[in-house]
Order: C-alpha cells, then sequence, then structure tokens
C-alpha cells in the first residue's frame, strides 16, 4: 500500500525531502519519526519536506497510510543512522486499484558513491533494458503465476546491491522481523552463559527481549586524528624501535607496545572532509582507509603510514567525523572502539557539538576513548569529557592496553526483533555485564 522511495545511508540529521510511493485505496500518509507525525501527506506527488531531527541518534523513519475511513491499511519503514550498507537500493512495486503489481520503481541512495555505475535487471531470469527514468512497466505480465524481477546496482568500488521483487499468482510477500545485535562488556564474569541462561536479562519499553545467541567477533578500532598529530606520533617512532627490539630480543613479546591482538584490524577516517561529487548540494565525505591495517602493526604506524590523505589545511570536522566513525565501527556488528586523537588545532566547524558526537557512540554502543596529544601546557579541549593525555611512550602505550583490555571483555548479543539499540536495557536479572558505552 506505502514504500519509501527516498531511502537514507550514513549520518542523517536535518531537513530532507521525503518520497513515497501509494496504490488504493489510499487516502493519506503519515510520515513519522520515533512515533511522532512530522507531516501528512493526502494526494500526488506523496512528498513533502521534513525535519529529520536536529540531535544524531538511530531513529525509526515510518511512512504509515490510512484509507478514507481512518484505518491503517499498510505502512513501511526505514532504521535511520544506523549502521549498513555503503548503499542502499530498492525495487519499489507500484499497484492499480486492485493491488495488482503494474510497474516497479528502481530507487537508490549513496551519499558516498552518488549513483550506479550499471544496473543489471532481469524478469524471470530473463535480461531487461532499463533507462532513466527506471521505471519497469509490468501490466502486461500474465498473473496466473509468480515472477521475480531482480535488480543488480554495481556502484562500483566493489559494492554490489541485489534486490528482489516478487509478484503475481498468490503470493503475499512476508516480513522479516530480523535481530538486533547489542555490544555487551564483560564485568565480574569471565564469560557469557547460554542464550537460555540470559533469558529476560534484556528489556525494552517494559518488554523482555529473547537471546537467540551471542559470539565473541573480532574487533575494528577506527581512529580519528587530528593532522597535527601525526608528528609527534612519528617523533615517537624511533623509541618505539627500539623497544620493540628490545623486547624481541628478551622474549619476542611485540604486543607490549603499541600493538592490539591479531583479531583487532585499524581503521582511519579523516576529520578533513571532502564533497561526494561536483554537484551543488552533495554531502560531506570523511576519506576512510579502504585496506585495514593488521592490529600489530601499531596505532602510531597506523596513523602515520596508513591513514588517508591530509589535506593540510581544509576544514575539519573532528565531531562530524567521530559520529562517522562509529557508524563505521559498528559496521558488521563487531566487537567495537573509537579512539579520537586530538592536536593542538582549535577551529572546528562541525554541525554538531562534540558532546552530540559523545551521545551518538553511546547510543550506537561504540566505546570512545581521547587520546590528547596537544601536550602538557595546553589546555584541555571542551566536550570531549575524559581525554587522556598521550606525551611519552609510556603515556601511548598504556592507553593501547587499556583499549586492548576493554575490547577482549566486549561481546556481541544477538536479540530477536529488530531495535533501536539505545532502547534495549538490562534488567535486575542480568549478571555480571553491562552495556558498551
Amino acid at each position: 500500500m506505502v514504500e519509501f522511495l527516498t531511502l537514507f545511508v550514513g549520518l542523517v540529521i536535518g531537513v530532507h525531502d521525503v518520497a513515497v510511493t501509494v496504490s488504493e485505496p489510499v487516502a493519506r500518509v503519515e510520515i513519522r519519526r520515533d512515533g511522532e507525525v512530522l507531516t501528512t501527506l493526502e494526494g500526488e506527488p506523496w512528498r513533502a519536506t521534513c525535519d529529520l531531527g536536529r540531535e544524531l541518534r538511530p531513529a525509526r523513519l515510518e511512512a504509515v497510510a490510512f484509507d478514507r475511513e481512518g484505518r491503517e491499511i499498510g505502512r513501511d519503514l526505514q532504521w535511520l543512522n544506523l549502521p549498513g550498507e555503503r548503499a542502499r537500493a530498492s525495487i519499489v512495486a507500484l499497484r492499480d486499484e486492485a493491488n495488482r503489481v503494474v510497474a516497479a520503481q528502481l530507487t537508490w541512495s549513496s551519499p558516498e558513491l552518488v549513483r550506479p555505475r550499471r544496473i543489471e535487471v532481469e524478469l524471470d531470469g530473463e535480461p531487461l533494458r532499463v533507462r532513466p527514468p527506471y521505471r519497469i512497466e509490468l501490466g502486461r505480465i500474465p498473473r496466473d503465476t509468480v515472477h521475480v524481477l531482480t535488480a543488480d546496482f554495481d556502484f562500483g568500488s566493489g559494492v554490489v546491491v541485489r534486490r528482489e521483487l516478487i509478484f503475481g499468482g498468490d503470493f503475499s510477500g512476508d516480513l522479516d522481523s530480523g535481530l538486533t545485535a547489542v555490544a555487551v562488556r564483560l564485568g565480574d564474569v569471565d564469560e557469557l552463559p547460554a542464550p537460555e541462561t540470559m533469558a529476560g536479562w534484556f528489556t525494552s519499553g517494559g518488554e523482555t527481549l529473547r537471546v537467540a545467541g551471542s559470539e565473541r567477533p573480532e574487533a575494528r578500532v577506527v581512529v580519528v586524528r587530528d593532522p597535527t598529530v601525526v608528528l609527534r606520533l612519528a617523533d615517537m617512532t624511533p623509541e618505539l624501535e627500539r623497544r620493540r627490539k628490545r623486547a624481541a630480543r628478551n622474549d619476542g613479546r611485540r604486543r607490549d607496545l603499541d600493538a592490539f591482538d591479531e583479531d583487532v584490524e585499524l581503521r582511519l577516517l579523516s576529520p578533513e572532509p571532502v564533497a561526494s561529487s561536483g554537484r551543488e548540494g552533495a554531502p560531506l565525505l570523511f576519506p576512510y582507509s579502504e585496506d585495514p591495517a593488521p592490529g600489530p602493526d601499531g596505532v602510531v604506524a597506523a596513523a602515520v603510514e596508513h591513514a588517508p590523505a591530509s589535506l593540510l589545511g581544509g576544514p575539519l570536522m573532528m565531531a562530524d567525523a567521530v559520529a562517522m566513525a562509529g557508524l563505521r565501527a559498528a559496521e558488521g556488528n563487531r566487537r567495537r572502539a573509537v579512539v579520537v586523537l586530538l592536536g593542538s588545532r582549535r577551529e572546528d566547524g562541525s554541525r554538531f557539538p562534540p558532546e552530540v558526537a559523545r551521545r551518538y557512540l553511546a547510543d550506537l554502543r561504540v566505546h570512545l576513548e581521547v587520546w590528547d596529544l596537544s601536550g602538557p601546557a595546553a589546555e584541555p579541549l571542551p566536550g570531549w569529557g575524559e581525554a587522556r593525555p598521550v606525551d611519552t611512550v609510556d603515556d601511548l602505550v598504556r592507553a593501547v592496553r587499556r583499549l586492548q583490555n576493554a575490547l577482549d571483555d566486549q561481546r556481541i548479543v544477538w536479540l530477536a526483533g529488530r531495535r533501536l539499540p539505545q532502547e534495549i536495557t538490562l534488567s535486575p536479572e542480568a549478571k555480571g555485564i553491562a552495556l558498551v558505552e
């Protein structure tokens, strides 16, 4: 009855156009964010400008359709500000007054990759040619059997999104309730118990959630570093190398320096944004190291050698970059952390202050650490909370050990149903664990 034509990826705040498609007998559609009605659509073009919020938080965006008697007859849902794909795509079914699929509209969204390089479409295994405006007419397709329309959206850079639309015959579709992954940390227990033992431990809105399983996956640490810290880190390299050689001669323990375990990958995200394309209004992107640096390479090598190219003088948006780093760290439902390396640079052109970025990472259950490399004489930067001074190699080694211990204690728990992470709480029955924040 109603489906979103507008798809959202990445960080979503502020005012955006939102479009839906409807089929009879829809009389009006409410666009809701976390249950709050943002606007009501009552006819063509089924599009409106909506304020999706000034606070960066994970959220539900719903389109709820009603008939002329005010009865709800359908809804569509998408999740905002949660980790997911670098691009989203959809085949939206367009229906007639008898609720039969008569056409399909291809739609997509990717702030990073802008538009697909190629779209390949097949109907029941036979190729179809598609052109702008990417509407596929299906009205002449026989209705007595089930048909499968597939589309591969190739965005380049190895990103291919495949979507399917099944229609015809008696097929009515089915909705997948899905699972929600939540990051927890161990307290006074060595390991999580079996899922059935954790019954009643997790709640949301007063409802008890079923635990489907738990795991200790690989970890990802995303580092956001002020470009001015590179020279300071480089100055630590000779001392680190001397200590590495000394440790190798003694007992081969490289781990006692600035390195992480083998199952930790390091990624670098630059706070100096670039435009995603030359078009006006294109979103800003934060260069991200596509190839992970192995944890054993160490923080210094990752931040100095593996970092995306610095613009050296471009605008700095630390808070925005840290929020994006949180989204990247949580991708794939791994154990996760973000490390902010603060330098002497002071101006920040972010859309929101550091407090908002910190709250957002807490909502995502992403562990955040702030390391201050601005020097002992510098004043602490406001808004970043407790920043650990890192003035020496010893400070750096201790900071890495603390973070490795925090990652060692993390686990991912899978809960039945789709929930916003900030809505999940621990009940008094939960023993020996806490939510990551």
